[in-house]
């Protein structure tokens, strides 16, 4: 509400009328602060009905792959590309057309169709969003991946090899907008722990830079684990967040740090992330939690964290790699069969493949995939007949007859359109 000169008059006249205008200036002063005080609290309602509103476009936005930002593949530029670590390298990417980008939830990833050779498809993965969300520019950190060390017959990371050995400033990418199920809910403003391991810290950095961004009052842990100082990255970044974010607590931990590193400087306790660490520093279990990370930190962690007593509905993970979380929703699994339709081939599933991509791929039968970790949605499959269960949140839109086979366990007998 806010006075107008006719009001201001009115009072002024009653002001000026003797010894009942001087009662009439006490009642004046009143009803005017009545009237401002009226006029800070109607604002502040709008200001967090706005707030509110905003939040729950940003939720349905980042839920839903029919709303997001653009459709297909929108191309950008390298504008920069910065060595973190040895092995890391953060890629900033500017929209060729120039225009703001949209806002993305912070946790979210981008999909990448890289070139390959003549008369092949491209290459799909997915790189999670490292930054903050701005409007000028959006920005993905890849580690390069090698072959692994018990298995160097196996070839290196494909995408992440394209990145480390083609990808340079003014190189020009295909790119599909942020999406993603694991993301910072901006409905829920109850304390939070984020949990970041190796390069599974990129989604969970990009949510404290942007608790940091917005000095959020909520409080926050950001727990951030790596072998050892050189595989550290945004080391800077990341010490600089507590003093952007009082409420924010940052805990480093390293596995095997090198001669060089000092603890109480580099890191500040020795050894992985487990639920005994995790209840060395929270005051309690009351917390929402963001994990991501490789399987085997995931499969053990998230368990530990159910058995503590934390509710299934507080722990949000993302898994990095092939290796996506397993056992969390398929332990147990009877023996059933799995029939390929369109490949004429049936095949009994035990659970010891993991998931149907697994499966197909050792019976010989070929399906389209990409990240492998529940989030390009290359290996979408239709389900003609029986039931299927994902191991975690898909990172697309599916409809109801559909799964992605990389993530995805049987229930029972069933037909897939493969």
């Amino acid at each position: 509400m806010s006075l107008d000169a006719s009001t201001l008059g009115l009072y002024a006249g009653a002001a000026l009328a003797g010894a009942a205008g001087l009662r009439s200036v006490g009642g004046l002063a009143k009803i005017i602060t009545r009237e401002r005080g009226a006029a800070v609290s109607t604002q502040l309602h709008r200001d967090t009905f706005t707030d509110q509103l905003e939040a729950a476009l940003t939720w349905a936005r980042a839920s839903h792959s029919a709303l997001k930002a653009w459709v297909g593949t929108r191309p950008f530029r390298v504008s920069a590309v910065v060595e973190e670590t040895a092995a890391d390298r953060s890629y900033y990417l500017i929209p060729e057309d120039g225009r703001p980008l949209p806002a993305f939830a912070p946790g979210q990833y981008l999909t990448f169709h890289l070139p390959t050779t003549a008369g092949q498809a491209p290459v799909v993965r997915c790189y999670s969003l490292s930054e903050r969300p701005r409007d000028d520019y959006y920005r993905v950190t890849v580690r390069r991946v090698a072959a692994p060390v018990d298995r160097p017959d196996l070839p290196p990371g494909r995408a992440s090899g394209f990145f480390h050995h083609e990808v340079h400033a003014g190189s020009r990418l295909q790119v599909e907008a942020p999406q993603g199920a694991f993301f910072l809910d901006p409905t829920d403003d109850a304390p939070v722990v984020l949990i970041g391991a190796g390069i599974g810290v990129t989604p969970v950095f990009s949510m404290a830079a942007h608790l940091a961004h917005t000095r959020d009052r909520r409080p926050a842990y950001f727990f951030a684990a790596f072998r050892n100082g050189r595989e550290h990255p945004f080391r800077t970044r990341l010490r600089e967040l507590p003093w952007r974010a009082p409420n924010l607590n940052l805990h480093v931990s390293y596995s095997r740090p090198l001669a060089a590193d000092r603890r109480g400087r580099d890191f500040d306790s020795l050894g992985r992330i487990d639920l005994p660490r995790l209840q060395q520093v929270l005051p309690s279990n009351n917390f929402r939690f963001y994990l991501c990370g490789p399987g085997p930190l995931m499969e053990s962690l998230v368990p530990a964290l159910l058995a503590w007593g934390v509710p299934a509905e507080h722990i949000h993970y993302e898994a990095f790699g092939p290796a996506s979380v397993r056992g969390l929703s398929g332990e147990g699994a009877e023996p059933c069969d799995v029939q390929f339709a369109r490949s004429d081939r049936t095949v009994r599933w035990d659970g010891a493949a993991g998931s149907l991509l697994e499966m197909a791929t050792q019976a010989g039968v070929r399906l389209e995939s990409g990240c492998r970790a529940g989030s390009c949605g290359q290996c979408r499959l239709g389900v003609l007949a029986g039931r299927v269960q994902h191991a975690k949140q898909p990172g697309v839109e599916l409809l109801e007859n559909e799964c992605l086979a990389c993530i995805a366990q049987p229930r029972g007998d069933v037909t897939l359109d493969a």
